[in-house]
C-alpha cells in the first residue's frame, strides 16, 4: 500500500521537529509487495530500519537495488516534495503504476555505515553484486546493487531546490536505464545537515505582511517600550492572586479537628445536662437522728 510522501513528511513542519535538527529522512519503493509496516514513524535509529529493510528485503524480492546516499538533507527539504523531488514524490505517493510498496521514516538518526551495511546485506543474503552508479551494463541476470551518491545541496533555497531536482532527475534516469522501470528496489538513506547548513536554514518563512506593515509594527512596539514603569507595576499588582486565592484557610485537618470538637462538645452538653437533670432531696444528705440511728449505736 502506497503512502503519502507530503503527509509523512507534515512532521517537519511542526514546531516539534526542532527537536530532531541532526535527523535526516530514508525513502524506500520497490516494484515487489514488500511485507512493510503502513503507520508512518516520526522517529527512527538507523540500525532499527537497516533491521527493518533487512526483514523486508530477506526473500531477495528484485533483481536490481539501488542505494541511495544522499548527503546534508533534512526532511523539511522534502516536504514541498512536488517541487524539490517530484520523480520521488510521484513514486511514493502512489503514482507509478509499477511502485506497490513504499516506506517514508522523515526523521532517523544517522549513522554513517547504513547505505553501506545495506549493501553488504543484500551482497551476502542475495549474493548480488554490488556496482557503481555509472556502471552501464544492462544485460546480467545476476542480482545487483547500484550504489549512489549525491552530495550535498547548497544552503540557498533556491539553488538548494534546483540541486535536489537535478538529483531526482539523474535518479529517475538510473532507474530507466538500468530496468526500464520493471524489477528494481530504490533504498533512499540520507544524512544530516552540517553545522554550516543548519546555520543558513533552506526554508524560511514567508510573511504575509508588507513592509509598512512591519514598519508600523516596529514603531508600535518602540512606543510600549519607553512606557512609565509605573504601569507595569500597577498592572503586575492588579493581577497577583486575591488573598484568599494564595492562602488556604480551611485546610482538610481544620476540617477534621472542627468536626471532632462539635462532636466532643455534643458530649459534654449531654452530660453537663444529664447532671443537672438529677433530683435528690435535701433530706437526703442529713444525718438521721431517729430511734434506728440509736439501736446502731
Amino acid at each position: 500500500m502506497a503512502k503519502s510522501l507530503v503527509g509523512a513528511l507534515a512532521l517537519a513542519l511542526l514546531p516539534s521537529a526542532l527537536a530532531f535538527r541532526n535527523t535526516s529522512p530514508y525513502f524506500l519503493f520497490s516494484t515487489a509487495d514488500l511485507n512493510i509496516p503502513t503507520h508512518p514513524e516520526g522517529l527512527a535509529r538507523a540500525d532499527d530500519v537497516v533491521e527493518r529493510l533487512s526483514s523486508s528485503l530477506q526473500a531477495c524480492p528484485t533483481k536490481t537495488y539501488f542505494v541511495v546516499r544522499q548527503h546534508g538533507v533534512s526532511a523539511a527539504d522534502f516536504s514541498h516534495a512536488s517541487r524539490a523531488a517530484p520523480r520521488l514524490a510521484s513514486h511514493l505517493n502512489g503514482d507509478s503504476d509499477h511502485v506497490k510498496s513504499t516506506l517514508v521514516v522523515p526523521h532517523v538518526v544517522e549513522d554513517e555505515s547504513t547505505a553501506a551495511a545495506i549493501s553488504q546485506y543484500l551482497h551476502t543474503t542475495c549474493g548480488a553484486e554490488v556496482l557503481p552508479e555509472h556502471h552501464t551494463e544492462t544485460g546480467s541476470d545476476k542480482q545487483r546493487v547500484i550504489q549512489i551518491s549525491f552530495a550535498a545541496p547548497p544552503a540557498e533555497r533556491n539553488l538548494r531546490t534546483a540541486q535536489l531536482d537535478h538529483w531526482d532527475r539523474e535518479l529517475q534516469s538510473l532507474i530507466s536505464n538500468h530496468t526500464q522501470f520493471e524489477d528494481f528496489t530504490v533504498i533512499y538513506t540520507s544524512t544530516p545537515q552540517t553545522n554550516f547548513q543548519s546555520e543558513h536554514p533552506p526554508y524560511e518563512m514567508e510573511s504575509s505582511f508588507d513592509g509598512a506593515m512591519q514598519m508600523e509594527l516596529k514603531r508600535d512596539l518602540s512606543v510600549h517600550g519607553r512606557s512609565d514603569p509605573s504601569v507595569h507595576t500597577k498592572r503586575a499588582l492588579r493581577n497577583q492572586p486575591g488573598l484568599f486565592e494564595k492562602y488556604q484557610y480551611f485546610t482538610p485537618g481544620l476540617f477534621m479537628g472542627f468536626i471532632a470538637a462539635v462532636s466532643l462538645s455534643l458530649i459534654v452538653i449531654v452530660g453537663v445536662k444529664a447532671l443537672l437533670s438529677l433530683e435528690v432531696s435535701y433530706f437526703a444528705f442529713s444525718k438521721e437522728m431517729g430511734p434506728a440511728a440509736q439501736r446502731q449505736k
